[in-house]
């Protein structure tokens, strides 16, 4: 197995030969940040991945895992010892034996100092606590980050602390605790912004930590836990070129661009958020991932709702929901089932609306309550405007409930104010009416 650099040079010189941007190279199933980061050296390409590139370049594998190498030295043959572990225990995880991975995982990360390399500890301790947090134990995966940044001092180049930073503010919002990952997408942001400063002008391209890549991840998350921290401005817009209008755009801008559009709703400003959301929704693809494509059609389609436009919001839900049945995905359509209901409330079907907001109501506490509070919302105020007061206090009730539990204490509080609201509505309807 080769040095990671070598199978990356080989790559670019491939790509390059051919007339290849990283762009055309990954396709639709990669990011051309992908690309830069295997170039250099910094990711390792699966097998699937490696399968892919070479079909893109007209070269077998071989040609671009197995170039000729010199004798190996005991350190370099224990490198690649190392190097090749890894890569066994990540394909394990990606064919579904998380505790087999995560074993081995844990295997690579308890060795001795003296007999690791750094990245491969770094990977490891990443993948663990990845891992953890799909599992559903994301305390245990927040403490090997918490342990991991203990060893990491900031640094002006400090690529291993940055990965740490992210993964736990991503970590902590995904289990429902948005002012934690807040406080940690912060620092990371700082921490990038200053490796930028650092640099100062006419210094040339950056191609540290604090740049392109990295600071895209960092903006994903910082926007994200801004936004239900009730501190959407403290998530600067970035400073990227947007991507091309055909492709798929890339995650991390996919979910800053979505939630700068909620941001722009809940202030009133409808027509920008649906220019932003609808830009968004014309770019992503499932390919970037059913959970984001479904999140950000759901919204745009409840926003189209909420501009009097239920003939496209439902064309968008109906082609949603036969998506999500042919790609068989295991997870719920949370927000195309939200956005349903809603066109169902819209449609005057009122048994529909309510039967869609029991099935939204039970689902299991599985992380990202704040998300599942935001829908029982939108499904409150539809069963509101359908006169069923008692089911959209419940949902109100529940919503509340949920945004305090997930530390979105100003959602919870719009939610509290709408249960209030609709309190003194029904007292002062019978004194209306005599």
């Amino acid at each position: 197995m080769p040095e990671l650099a070598d199978t990356g040079r080989r790559i670019k010189e491939l790509r390059v030969s051919a007339g290849m941007t990283q762009h055309d190279l990954a396709g639709s199933e990669m990011s051309s940040s992908y690309i830069s980061l295997v170039e250099r050296g910094k990711r390792i390409p699966s097998g699937r991945a490696l399968k892919i590139l070479a079909a893109r370049l007209g070269v077998g594998v071989d040609e671009i895992s197995s170039s000729p190498q010199p004798a190996e030295s005991p350190g370099l043959a224990r490198r690649l010892d190392l190097v090749g572990r890894l890569v066994a225990a990540r394909r394990q995880w990606e064919g579904g034996d998380a505790e087999g991975a995560l074993s081995e995982f844990r295997a690579l990360a308890s060795m001795e100092p003296a007999g690791r390399q750094d990245d491969v500890f770094t990977e490891a301790q990443l993948a663990i606590a990845e891992i953890l947090g799909s599992l559903g134990r994301a305390d245990e995966g927040a403490d090997v980050l918490l342990r991991m940044l203990d060893t990491l001092a900031p640094a002006p180049y400090a690529e291993a602390r940055l990965r740490a930073l992210i993964a736990l503010a991503d970590l902590l919002e995904s289990a429902g605790r948005v002012q934690d990952g807040l406080r940690y997408a912060l620092t990371g942001y700082l921490e990038c912004t200053d490796r930028r400063t650092a640099q100062g002008p006419g210094t040339g391209p950056a191609t540290g930590p604090g740049t392109g890549f990295h600071l895209l991840l960092v903006l994903d998350v910082l926007t994200r836990c801004a936004y239900w921290s009730g501190c959407p401005d403290w998530a600067p817009e970035p400073e990227h070129p947007r991507p091309p209008a055909d492709g798929i755009l890339p995650g991390p801008r996919a979910t800053i661009d979505l939630h700068r559009a909620l941001a722009l709703r809940d202030r009133g400003e409808w027509e920008r958020a649906a220019e932003l959301l609808g830009a968004c929704a014309r770019r992503v693809t499932p390919a970037a991932g059913f959970p984001l494509w479904e999140k950000v059609n759901g919204q745009y389609a409840l926003l189209l709702l909420h501009r009097g436009e239920p003939a496209a919001a439902r064309s968008i839900v109906e082609r949603g929901l036969v998506v999500a049945s042919v790609a068989q995905e295991p997870e719920f359509p949370l927000w195309l089932t939200t956005a349903d209901a809603v066109c169902a409330e819209a449609a005057g079907d009122r048994d529909r609306l309510i039967a869609l907001g029991e099935e939204l109501a039970a689902l299991p506490e599985t992380g990202r309550s704040h998300e599942k509070a935001a829908a029982l919302q939108e499904i409150a105020a539809a069963c509101e405007r359908v006169g069923d007061r008692e089911r959209a206090a419940g949902h109100y009730r529940q919503a509340a409930d949920l945004f305090r539990r997930a530390q979105a204490y100003r959602h919870a509080e719009r939610a509290r104010e709408r249960l209030v609201q609709l309190a003194e509505s029904r007292d002062r309807q019978p004194q209306e009416q005599l």
